[in-house]
């Protein structure tokens, strides 16, 4: 649905259009945007942000977006931020087809799971993505080509920081302890599925809590982590069923978008990651 690819880090003139996405594909939180943009049917621009050479933070995107977070969406030259916000913002300005159940209790339950998904499961799946595919950046890229545009980030610790990240040695500990954290949420998924006893997390509707755990599911898959999940059948099930759905199928990440790692060796796809 989205009709032109705009590079931020091109210096280009980039035209503003009804709609807007600022975002790069491999993006647990870009996708849920991406996921309700196609359930609406909104058609929509893309400006691809290459967040290893940090055009999240140049001044023309913290223009937009001040905490340089991604993604960014902008409809008729209003900004919208935090990509929660952004899908309840979608979900208010176009409701049909609904995403959010009218039942005020089934969508409390909706948006615990978009905040579980948000204070929780995100943080994990960056631990266990940085240990698996930010660290492969270095031979990617080379380190002097990552320290160069390390010069591009306004904050030179956090900068130094992440160089000193992506050259240590791989924290196995971290990565354990991030399956734990995931894993205490996955069980708790199964148990919610067969408490409403449908095919969708608040039963029988696709909501926004669905969209909302898609990326995480999708870069389990990605980092060839599935057995996080892989023993619980109700969990296993719905995320059969979620890859299904059109929704899904037009906001997954397109390969060539995807960093490299378990499933993109770089010795295969060294000039394709967007």
């Amino acid at each position: 649905l989205h009709s032109r690819n705009c590079d931020i880090s091109s210096g280009s003139d980039v035209q503003m259009t009804d709609r807007k996405l600022y975002q790069f594909g491999d993006s647990p939180c870009c996708m849920k945007v991406r996921m309700v943009l196609a359930a609406k049917s909104l058609p929509w621009d893309e400006v691809f942000i290459e967040s290893w050479k940090f055009d999240h933070f140049q001044p023309e995107y913290l223009a937009l977006n001040p905490s340089g977070t991604v993604p960014t969406f902008v409809e008729d030259g209003q900004v919208v931020t935090e990509s929660n916000v952004i899908v309840e913002y979608l979900e208010d300005a176009y409701p049909t087809p609904p995403l959010r159940p009218d039942d005020p209790y089934l969508a409390s339950i909706m948006r615990k799971w978009m905040y579980i998904e948000q204070d929780h499961l995100f943080g994990h799946i960056v631990t266990l993505s940085f240990n698996s595919m930010m660290k492969l950046r270095v031979e990617g890229f080379g380190l002097e080509q990552l320290q160069e545009w390390s010069h591009r980030h306004p904050d030179k610790a956090l900068a130094d920081d992440y160089l000193r990240r992506v050259t240590a040695p791989v924290d196995h500990a971290k990565d354990v302890s991030a399956r734990a954290g995931l894993r205490k949420y996955m069980v708790l998924l199964e148990e919610e599925l067969s408490r409403f006893n449908g095919s969708w997390i608040c039963g029988e509707q696709l909501t926004l809590a669905d969209v909302a755990l898609a990326g995480i599911f999708d870069r389990l898959k990605y980092l060839c982590e599935e057995t996080v999940f892989g023993d619980l059948p109700l969990v296993s099930k719905w995320f059969e069923r979620l890859q299904e759905t059109t929704v899904y199928k037009e906001g997954e990440h397109r390969f060539s978008a995807r960093m490299w790692g378990p499933l993109k060796p770089i010795a295969e796809y060294r000039d394709q990651i967007r």
